[in-house]
């Protein structure tokens, strides 16, 4: 996987508030560690503290103890001018920069390295255009940031990120407001960051099944603290089940998904086999039933040239039907 050593680590990290005398502490207690070449997903219920401890770690805000090292350093070791040099950040704001292009978004990635009127070099210029096409850009690039799609303007954001040339990128939930393509685009491309150059990517998300699919590492945030480890892990320990169930909500840990809880009271027998059926019974259980191969309610299914068919017995009686949706919305349901 190519994931190398320590780049980032917190020590006994309480991240938080002040104003003026009065301290607000969200978390503490925080021992976490990223690697070289990892991606790295931040999941917790809201109001947890994920944007808080990102914030902390880009040193956009203070720590209130202990200590954050990148590359071997506090950052008080580091400095705010050198910085930016080594850590960039995306914010979850929308978008607020109007009338520019989508070059010269990227090309603010840049500032660490220009001089204080901005003035791009010819390395500067080589590092937008590398970033342009990284992120799948460089067609946009004479485009205005208004006209271009929220999944674009997040690719931009991330390539000027990308430009800044840090080797650790924060983002926070660089995929909220996408739809479900765009989502799935960004953590790839965040993904193929770390392995073609050996980024460390730790970004915060409320899409858990892109992080259980596609993390390397989950830093898990609860009341109690920040439980890391590889997603199969957590869903082993039940950490990740406990952090998410509610009343309503159960978790499969053979699959890494989550569902509703419903009453399941009445039984159905459920004949058929491959994709047809795997659909089916998943129809089935949505509707509340629970599939028992001796149940006197039962369901067959017929491939035939035109399609499968589905017939539902019940006693003397049969009833086809020639889609899911007729099946569900037809049977009795489940408890009569």
């Amino acid at each position: 996987m190519g994931i190398e050593g320590i780049l980032a680590e917190t020590r006994d990290l309480a991240v938080g508030y002040r104003s003026g005398k009065r301290v607000t502490t969200v978390m503490k207690g925080l021992s976490l560690r990223a690697r070289h070449g990892e991606l790295v997903a931040l999941i917790g219920r809201n109001g947890t503290g994920k944007s808080t401890l990102l914030r902390t770690l880009a040193g956009i805000q203070q720590p209130l103890e202990g200590e954050i090292l990148i590359e071997g350093s506090t950052l008080s070791e580091i400095g705010t001018s050198r910085l930016p040099r080594m850590v960039s950040f995306v914010s979850t704001e929308p978008v607020a920069l109007r009338n520019i292009k989508v070059r010269e978004v990227v090309e603010l990635g840049r500032f660490p390295y220009t001089n204080w009127i901005g003035t791009l070099t010819g390395a500067d210029t080589e590092a937008v255009d590398a970033a342009l096409e990284a992120t799948g850009v460089a067609d946009l690039a004479g485009r205005s940031i208004d006209s271009i799609s929220d999944g674009e303007k997040q690719r931009t954001l991330v390539a000027r990120s990308l430009a800044q040339d840090t080797g650790l990128l924060v983002m926070d939930e660089p995929t909220a407001f996408l739809d479900l393509p765009s989502r799935y685009g960004i953590v790839s491309l965040l993904r193929q960051l770390t392995r073609e150059r050996g980024k460390c990517v730790i970004y915060s998300t409320h899409d858990l099944d892109t992080a259980i699919n596609e993390a390397d590492r989950i830093w898990l945030m609860t009341g109690d603290g920040v439980t890391e480890g590889a997603p199969e892990d957590l869903m082993l320990t039940g950490r990740l089940a406990r952090a998410f169930e509610s009343p309503l909500l159960s978790f499969s840990a053979s699959d890494g998904t989550f569902s509703f809880v419903r009453s399941r009271d009445t039984s159905i027998a459920l004949e058929g086999r491959g994709r047809t059926a795997k659909m089916t019974a998943r129809a089935l259980s949505r509707c509340g039933y629970t599939i028992d191969p001796q149940a006197r309610l039962a369901v067959k299914i017929i491939e035939g040239h035109d399609g499968p068919v589905w017939t539902v017995s019940s006693g003397s009686s049969e009833r086809t039907f020639r889609s899911i949706y007729d099946l569900v919305t037809n049977i009795p349901e489940p408890g009569h």
